[in-house]
C-alpha cells in the first residue's frame, strides 16, 4: 500500500481486493484521525476505537435522503456502492434520482429546480467558475464550519470557496483527470526516441516517426467535441503559468485572447500537426475508443488526452496497459513543463434541506470525504485519476503513465481555465475541429472564438462585455 500525503492515486483492482482504503472513518478527519462534526458523534465518543466504525455510531434510522446526478456507467454503480455503506453504517435511506447524462441539460434541470424550490437534499455540481449557474449563496448549504473539510486537498477546496465569505460549498464526488501526452513506450525504445521536452522535439519525433514507420506518429480523435478540445485547454497550464490572473483579466475584459502568445501556441499545435501530416487521415472519423487501442497496440505512437484513457485501454485493450507511458504536453522551452487538469464535480448539499434531515444530510458529505467510502467506490470501478483526499491508502498496482502524470501534478500544475473563467462560446469544438483539419489557421480560428466567446459572455450577462 502507498500512501500519498496530499493528492492520492487509484489503481486498477482485482475482484479478491477488498477495497484501496484503509484510512479515515467516518466521524474522523482522515488527516488528524479524529474531529467529529455531527451531535450523534458526539454522544458517541466513549464508543471509539481507533482505525474502526462503532457500532451505531450514527442512527438515522427513518430518514431518507434524496441524491442527483447525471453519471452513467461504472461511476454511477461507484455511487450506489457508497450510498449503500453508509445506509448500512446509519440506518438513513437514500433514493438516487438519475438526472440527463448532458452536462448541460442536467444543469439547465438544477437551475429550473433551485427557480422553485425543487432541489434534492443532495446533488452533483459542475465547480469552478459554473458553480456560480446556480447561486450558490441562495441554494448550497455552506460547510465551512466542518472540521472535515481537512479531509479535502486544499486545492480542491480553493475553487469551492467563496472569495469573499469564506462558504465552502462542494466536496468532490469522483477523480480528477491531468492532460498530457500518453505514448507507446515500444514505439519509442525501438525508434530510439527520447522524451521530448520542447514542442519543436516533440515536432522532430513525430517526424522521424511518419518517415520511418507506418505508425501515426499523433492519435488525434476529433469524432466528438470533448476528443478536438483536449491538447487546446491542457494549454492552459501555460498560458496562467506566464499569467497567473489570465482568466480574471480575460472575464474583466481587460485583455484579449490573442495577445497571449501561450494561448495562441495551443491552436499553433493543433495546426502543426495537421499541416505537417502527423495524423491519420481523417481525425474527424477517428473516435476516443479507436485511438486509445491504435495507442496500446503501437498502430499510434502519441495520444494527447486526459488520464481516463487508461480505463478505456483496460477495458478494449488491456494487454497493452504496460505500454503506455506519459510526458507533459511540451511547449517553447523545458524549464516551465507542467500539466493540466481537469477537478472532479462535487457533491452540493441543499441550503434549505428540511430540519430533521440536515444532521443526516452533513453525515453524509462527511462519510464521502472518508477512506470507507472510497473503499466502496473502488469495489465498482477503475479510477484512473486522483481522489482530491488526504490521507488516502491506496493499491501499489497503479499504472505506470498515471503514475507519471501525478507525479507533474504535484510538481507543477494548473486546472484549466473553466475552472477560474466561464465564458465559453458554443462552438468552440467545431471551431477547433476546422483548426484540427487545416480549415483554419489559428489566426482565423481566434477570432472566431473571440466572436463566439462575446456572444456568450453577452447572454450571461458579465459585467464588461
Amino acid at each position: 500500500m502507498k500512501k500519498f500525503a496530499a493528492i492520492t492515486l487509484t489503481a486498477a483492482l482485482v475482484a479478491s481486493l477488498a477495497g484501496c482504503s484503509s484510512s479515515g472513518t467516518p466521524g474522523t478527519t482522515a488527516a488528524e484521525g479524529g474531529a467529529k462534526t455531527t451531535e450523534a458523534a458526539k454522544e458517541t465518543k466513549g464508543n471509539e476505537t481507533q482505525g474502526e466504525q462503532p457500532s451505531g455510531k450514527w442512527d438515522f434510522s427513518g430518514i431518507t435522503l434524496n441524491v442527483a446526478h447525471s453519471t452513467t456507467g461504472d461511476v454511477s454503480d461507484a455511487f450506489d456502492a457508497q450510498f449503500a455503506a453508509f445506509e448500512e453504517l446509519t440506518g438513513a435511506k437514500i433514493e438516487v434520482e438519475h438526472l440527463s447524462s448532458n452536462a448541460d441539460e442536467s444543469e439547465n434541470t438544477l437551475q429550473v429546480r433551485a427557480a422553485t424550490g425543487n432541489l434534492p437534499d443532495l446533488w452533483q455540481t459542475s465547480i469552478g467558475a459554473k458553480l456560480q449557474n446556480i447561486s450558490p449563496q441562495d441554494n448550497i448549504y455552506d460547510l465551512s464550519g466542518q472540521e472535515w473539510l481537512s479531509n479535502i486537498v486544499d486545492s480542491y477546496r480553493e475553487i469551492v470557496t467563496d472569495k469573499e465569505t469564506g462558504a465552502v460549498y462542494v466536496v468532490p464526488s469522483t477523480t480528477s483527470n491531468v492532460a498530457g501526452v500518453f505514448y507507446n513506450k515500444k514505439v519509442y525504445e525501438d525508434m530510439g526516441l527520447e522524451i521530448p521536452e520542447t514542442w519543436e522535439e516533440f515536432l522532430a519525433n513525430c517526424e522521424k516517426i511518419k518517415t520511418g514507420s507506418e505508425i501515426d506518429p499523433c492519435a488525434s480523435p476529433y469524432n466528438t467535441p470533448s476528443g478536438v478540445q483536449i491538447l487546446f485547454l491542457a494549454q492552459y497550464y501555460y498560458v496562467q503559468n506566464e499569467n497567473p490572473d489570465f482568466a480574471k483579466q480575460y472575464t474583466a475584459k481587460e485583455l484579449e485572447l490573442h495577445e497571449s502568445e501561450a494561448y495562441m501556441r495551443g491552436l499553433t499545435k493543433m495546426y502543426d500537426l495537421w499541416e505537417k501530416g502527423y495524423q491519420c487521415e481523417d481525425p474527424l472519423s477517428l473516435t476516443f475508443e479507436d485511438a486509445s487501442v491504435q495507442l496500446a497496440n503501437g498502430e499510434a505512437a502519441m495520444l494527447v488526452c486526459r488520464t481516463n484513457v487508461m480505463a478505456t485501454v483496460e477495458e478494449l485493450a488491456p494487454e497493452g496497459i504496460d505500454n503506455i507511458g506519459f510526458f507533459p504536453l511540451p511547449d517553447k522551452d523545458n524549464k516551465s513543463l507542467g500539466v493540466a487538469t481537469w477537478m472532479p464535480p462535487g457533491w452540493a448539499l441543499n441550503k434549505n434541506v428540511p430540519a430533521e434531515k440536515e444532521e443526516c444530510a452533513l453525515a453524509l458529505m462527511e462519510f464521502l470525504t472518508t477512506g470507507e467510502s472510497i473503499d466502496a467506490y473502488c469495489t465498482k470501478t477503475t479510477p484512473t485519476g486522483a481522489f482530491m483526499l488526504n490521507g488516502v491508502d491506496l493499491p501499489d498496482n497503479v499504472s505506470t503513465a498515471v503514475i507519471e502524470a501525478q507525479s507533474w501534478v504535484d510538481k507543477a500544475s494548473s486546472p484549466v481555465m473553466e475552472y477560474f473563467s466561464d465564458i465559453k462560446g458554443s462552438n468552440m469544438a467545431t471551431i477547433l475541429q476546422m483548426v484540427g483539419t487545416g480549415d483554419y489557421t489559428p489566426d482565423q480560428a481566434i477570432t472566431e472564438i473571440e466572436q463566439d466567446n462575446a456572444i456568450d459572455a453577452q447572454q450571461k450577462g458579465i459585467a464588461g462585455w
